[in-house]
């Protein structure tokens, strides 16, 4: 069997992020983030910006799901780092949203078209972190198109089912979990849910 490996963890948003200090303590691997900061409108030529780690990126475009994933597959495509990443994140975040379609070469607009460019790579894997209150009920349309393009790509997809209080601590331990097995296949750890597995067979 081949062993499951990254290289690094990307903290992708606003909910992600609040987890930095935690994992940079009991994580071997590196974390990295990447943000979003809206520009502010009383401010003359003041521009969105994209923060990963400690570069500040501008970013000049609407805030939507297409050119803010356009962006981001220009930051992937140019950022070796960014590659055999473990990516966590709250889907309710369009951030997150835009990342997932940059990552898999994918065009929002046209997500039931067939693969033209399939990943060589099956390496990455992505955390939904779950989305509190009525978010998660106003968004299950957009994770439902997250989940197609992921299993379209064949990537493994997990989701956290906890409150704030142990979310920390169950990505502590499915982060342990993942530096200790030989197939993603065989993961187990309680209050997380597999979702999509890179072995599945993928149909429309």
């Amino acid at each position: 069997m081949q062993k499951a490996t990254y290289d690094s963890i990307l903290l992708l948003g606003n909910h992600a992020n609040l987890f930095k200090k935690e994992l940079n303590t009991f994580i071997k691997l590196p974390v990295r983030t990447l943000s979003f900061k809206k520009k502010q409108s009383f401010i003359e030529n003041d521009p969105h910006q994209l923060h990963l780690d400690q570069v500040s990126i501008d970013y000049n475009g609407n805030y939507n799901l297409e050119e803010l994933a356009f962006a981001l597959s220009v930051i992937i495509n140019h950022n070796k780092s960014l590659q055999n990443i473990i990516v966590i994140g709250d889907p309710s975040e369009l951030l997150y949203q835009a990342f997932v379609f940059a990552k898999t070469n994918q065009n929002p607009n046209m997500i039931k078209a067939e693969v033209q460019f399939p990943n060589i790579s099956n390496s990455d894997a992505f955390i939904f972190l779950y989305p509190v209150g009525m978010v998660a009920k106003n968004i299950r349309k957009e994770i439902s198109q997250l989940i197609y393009v992921l299993k379209k790509f064949k990537k493994n997809t997990f989701l956290i089912r906890a409150n704030s209080s142990i979310e920390a601590k169950i990505l502590q331990k499915m982060l342990n979990v993942f530096t200790d097995i030989n197939e993603v296949s065989e993961f187990r750890v309680k209050g997380v849910e597999q979702l999509i597995s890179s072995q599945a067979h993928f149909s429309t």
